[in-house]
């Protein structure tokens, strides 16, 4: 098996900026995967191992983004609808990508989680002398 290819910069900028979790990916690419299921905030949980409220947090957040939206039919249902074409290739690129690496991209995601936390820790911690 050859090594997967290089991000390119956008895609990589993009998961960066708008992919706060893997909860939040997985959740995205199950909707993703099936444009025309509308799926419930149940199923989402239960798809992901997830806590209902979990799901509903990443559920609201995938509307806040505009990735998905409500079912017309079923306003408890959502249905993958992202906001423009543009988005919607880069979830589809997105897609491929974790297909084909998913270890490099959920590193990706959590090195930048930690990056996080290590800062909002550094910012509390005494310093000697200081």
């Amino acid at each position: 098996m050859s090594p997967p290819l290089p991000l390119p910069d956008d895609l990589r900028r993009f998961i960066l900026t708008s992919v706060p979790s893997v909860p939040f990916l997985e959740a995205l690419l199950l909707f993703h995967a099936q444009p025309e299921r509308a799926l419930t905030v149940d199923e989402v949980a239960r798809a992901l191992y997830v806590p209902e409220a979990t799901a509903a947090g990443i559920v609201q957040a995938l509307q806040d983004v505009h990735l998905v939206a409500p079912d017309p039919a079923d306003a408890q249902r959502l249905l993958y609808r992202p906001e423009d074409e543009t988005l919607a290739a880069l979830v589809d690129r997105l897609a491929a990508a974790y297909r084909a690496d998913l270890i490099g991209i959920t590193k990706l995601i959590h090195d930048r989680v930690q990056k996080n936390a290590t800062r909002f820790a550094d910012a509390f911690r005494l310093r000697k002398g200081g």
